[in-house]
């Protein structure tokens, strides 16, 4: 029997017929998940098909491993689409009992990333890694948003969370059992009305001008194949042009009537605009956008283009829909894509490019008003911050000028927010709409392109406007879409002047936001930022010589610093993209072999080999060349041994790495691989890392049930050495043998609470310091609180709400307390981690998890984060 990795490979040399039979045998699971994220019955078979289609379009740029994943990341990046309206939503009950539907229901009430984080979590074998990959989110983000998902369930259904887990097994259960609508069906045409299909071909007639012959095949094949890889690719475009056709567009010429209404279509346009946008009509006629759809009109409706389209009215329609476009304001321009001609996807770069210039230019133009009205904007302070919500809600008491342009705002595709760096306010783009529309939201650039739009600018003269430590990832995102671009290049022009200017103001800094203090030293909040942006090869590049230089000299100065050009970067970029930089940085040209081991029988003979050599001398050396997957199996193999000091040669060195004594003393045994685990597999396509001279890749590991121990990430160094990354654990299991545990809590507490020292010992550890602030918080002792979390501005009332609203269980109900670190790529830094806690549940004999950040600081292991509860 052919496996579905065959046929995928099969389909990808152009067998059609095996990419039919590849996507029915996943249909029904993309079907139970879209129907998850919130797609209504009705409308699944088109939703699927076009992320068949989608899928079908990068053939030969997906993997058979990443397929599934694709699927899976576009379905959320467009699930809204069609999802049921929270407003006045009339779900069809499809489950087979009422606590599934009831339960069904109260998911689709919750905050979309926590519905995906749940689904994808609860509902599918979908890997931490894979999920991080599907949601863009970082593994602290999912297991919040998680966290968060599973409390608003508990609130909406008054359940114990032990409670909501048992009832979204259930839930589980009945969506397996659930049988949906197939592609196959005929239940489609409405969905595809929704979906403005200008991509999507109706299966209710045929399209024009199809070759007989190509009919034939795509029927041997059914309709679903025609829809999803058919005639829909070569003829989408026609498509467009027919599906909106008017009564002018019938005409067999253009007439002197159609363009006398075009005219005054455009007349409208720009008679209307100036009271939307809310300025004068002077105002509005200085902007660089009208000027440029007047010089256009003057060319669509010139003699020499009526002349040339004469013959053409289909073609000129489109002429006149572009003109109007660019004529229109940035919400005018979103709305025109529902209406009655359809633009073509041909269209969606020069569309994309002009609302990019037309909204920037009305950001600076709304910027100017707030910043003209600052003093009397202060009316709409609240506890010491600008509310953009009263800027909103009381804008009848502004003078006109400012009012008519804050009410104007959704106009323009805006959004105030608070200036970082001044009592003041600014805007910023709202794109949620337009990436709703199609074609944009069908396009496999433009999502991408927009959320880059909406996060500009990232700095203006007063300095950076998004905090410091997240400008490396901003970097690094943009720097991805610039490398996997398949577009026309002109559409990511701006995305590239940004990364280019956001990287020369991070590393020189200006006169508002210097990099160096008095001291001469570069800032440690720069130093930190410096070393994040390391973790992309163009960046490295250009990084390395510098934080050696840098580090060497006390962070004082660098050749390669000062030697540093603006187009370096450029030039980075250009190598990267051609090949040529991988063999000019350290473990730039690794190669990982992909390879998928099943667990049913492994019994570690594949390694016994290599365990008794590096046992032998513990000489790193052995290790070198040695697949990262056998290191990884030797690692298990080690631990099922219970052979504690090749652990401890096995992982790599780390400043949180301890003493072989201490390691050998404090070790926990993992669960054992083969007891636990399905399957296991590396490949090239999976989470990989740079962090300076240090490659991270993250083997993906099937189970039943997720066990975080069995997630390890690997690291080499040089020589292709690969070791396993060192995190602490510690677990604290109260009512048995860790008595002596309790003992210490109430000890150290009674110390820190009665005043006989003021706080806990700095070498105190994470896992004790979670225990004493988890009895503080039992005795409701806000005081010892504020001395164990890390952020300072908390007030007494503040920290009484959160005990109110958190609940906590009494300590003496406490089962466990478990420790984690978590990967950080800068030590330099500092350390973070989690402390989860678990309680019994009543006579269930099941348990409540909560979870809790920390972070190491100057006086040790502190909570963090309680504001994110």
């Amino acid at each position: 029997m052919t496996s579905l990795t065959d046929l995928y490979k099969q389909a990808q040399k152009g067998d059609s017929s095996a990419f039919y039979t590849w996507a029915e045998s996943i249909q029904p699971e993309m079907g139970r998940f879209a129907y998850q994220l919130g797609v209504s019955y009705e409308d699944l078979p088109a939703f699927q098909q076009l992320g068949f289609q989608q899928l079908h379009k990068q053939l030969e740029q997906v993997t058979a491993e990443q397929a599934k994943r694709q699927l899976f990341k576009w379905m959320v990046q467009h699930a809204t689409t069609l999802s049921i309206p929270q407003e006045g939503k009339a779900y069809r009950r499809i489950l087979g009992f009422q606590e599934d539907q009831e339960l069904h229901e109260e998911l689709q009430k919750l905050e979309l990333d926590q519905r995906i984080s749940l689904i994808l979590f609860y509902f599918h074998e979908v890997s931490l890694s894979d999920i991080m990959t599907i949601t863009e989110e970082s593994e602290q983000q999912l297991l919040e948003l998680k966290k968060q998902g599973v409390q608003e369930l508990q609130t909406r259904l008054h359940l114990q969370e032990s409670q909501v887990v048992q009832r979204l097994g259930m839930l589980q259960k009945s969506y397996q059992r659930l049988m949906l609508p197939s592609s196959l069906g005929q239940n489609v045409q409405k969905a595809e009305n929704r979906l403005l299909a200008a991509e999507l071909i109706p299966l209710t007639a045929a399209p024009p001008r199809v070759q007989k012959k190509k009919a034939v095949v795509l029927g041997a094949a059914g309709l679903f194949l025609a829809a999803v890889i058919g005639i829909s690719f070569s003829v989408n475009d026609q498509q467009a042009r027919n599906s909106g056709t008017t009564e002018f567009q019938q005409a067999d010429t253009v007439t002197d009537e159609m363009v006398a209404d075009w005219r005054s279509q455009y007349d409208m346009i720009k008679k209307t605009s100036p009271q939307r946008l809310g300025m004068t009509e002077q105002q509005y006629n200085a902007l660089d956008y009208v000027k440029l759809a007047d010089g256009e009109m003057e060319k669509v409706f010139g003699e020499a283009a009526l002349e040339s389209l004469k013959e053409d009215p289909v073609r000129m329609q489109e002429e006149v829909d572009r003109l109007f476009r660019m004529a229109e304001t940035p919400r005018g321009m979103a709305q025109s894509l529902s209406g009655p001609n359809p633009m073509r996807s041909s269209e969606v770069e020069a569309f994309l490019q002009d609302y990019a210039a037309k909204t920037d230019e009305l950001r600076i133009f709304a910027d100017s008003i707030l910043l003209e009205y600052r003093q009397e904007l202060e009316s709409t302070i609240v506890m010491d911050q600008l509310s953009p919500e009263k800027l909103l809600a009381q804008t009848e008491s502004f003078p006109d000028k400012l009012r008519l342009v804050v009410e104007a705002l959704p106009e323009y595709n805006l959004f105030a927010v608070v200036h970082p760096n001044g009592n003041r306010f600014r805007t910023v783009r709202d794109v949620n709409v337009l990436n709703q529309q199609q074609p944009i939201a069908n396009d496999p650039y433009a999502w991408q392109y927009l959320n880059l739009l909406s996060a500009e600018p990232y700095f203006d003269s007063s300095g950076f406007l998004v905090p410091l430590n997240t400008i490396p990832q901003h970097l690094i995102t943009m720097e991805q879409a610039l490398l996997e671009e398949g577009g026309p290049a002109s559409l990511f022009d701006k995305v590239e002047v940004a990364y280019l200017q956001t990287f020369w103001q991070l590393i020189k800094g200006s006169g508002n936001s210097p990099v160096f203090n008095e001291e001469g030293k570069v800032q440690l909040e720069y130093r930190t930022a410096w070393s994040g942006v390391s973790l992309s090869n163009p960046m490295a590049y250009l990084m390395l010589p510098i934080l050696e230089e840098m580090e060497a000299s006390g962070w004082t100065t660098s050749k390669q610093y000062d030697e540093l050009e603006f187009d370096d970067l450029s030039d980075a970029l250009e190598m990267e993209k051609s090949g040529e930089l991988a063999d000019k940085l350290p473990n730039g040209n690794l190669v990982i072999e992909d390879e998928f081991v099943d667990l049913q029988d492994f019994d570690y003979s594949r390694v016994e080999p290599l365990y008794e050599s590096f046992k032998a001398s513990y000489d790193l050396q052995v290790l070198a060349g040695v697949p990262p997957l056998d290191v990884l199996f030797l690692y298990h193999y080690a631990n099922k041994l219970d052979d504690r000091e090749t652990l401890w040669h096995l992982f790599a060195d780390s400043p949180i790495k301890p003493a072989l004594q201490v390691f050998q003393e404090e070790w926990q045994p993992i669960p054992e691989l083969t007891e636990n685990a399905n399957w296991i597999e590396l490949s090239v396509d999976f989470y990989r890392q740079r962090v300076k001279d240090k490659v991270y890749i993250y083997p993906q590991v099937g189970s039943d049930e997720f066990l975080e121990r069995l997630d390890v990430l690997l690291v080499t160094e040089k020589d292709r050495i690969w070791q396993i990354d060192y995190q602490r654990y510690n677990s604290y299991n109260l009512p048995g043998e860790d008595q002596q545990f309790r003992q210490r809590i109430n000890s150290l507490y009674a110390s820190v609470s009665g005043g006989s020292q003021s706080q806990l010992p700095v070498e105190t550890p994470a896992g004790e310091v979670a225990g004493v602030f988890f009895k503080a918080a039992d005795n409701k002792d806000i005081g010892t609180m504020k001395k164990l979390m890390a952020e300072t501005g908390w007030t007494d009332d503040e920290l009484s709400s959160f005990l109110e609203l958190h609940n906590f269980q009494p300590f003496s109900e406490i089962e466990q307390i478990i420790f984690r670190t978590h990967f950080n790529p800068d030590m330099a830094a500092g350390l973070r981690g989690a402390a989860e806690i678990k309680y019994a549940a009543g006579s269930s004999g099941s348990l409540i998890q909560d979870m809790f950040f920390m972070e190491e600081t100057a006086d040790g292991w502190r909570m963090t984060g309680l504001n994110n509860y």
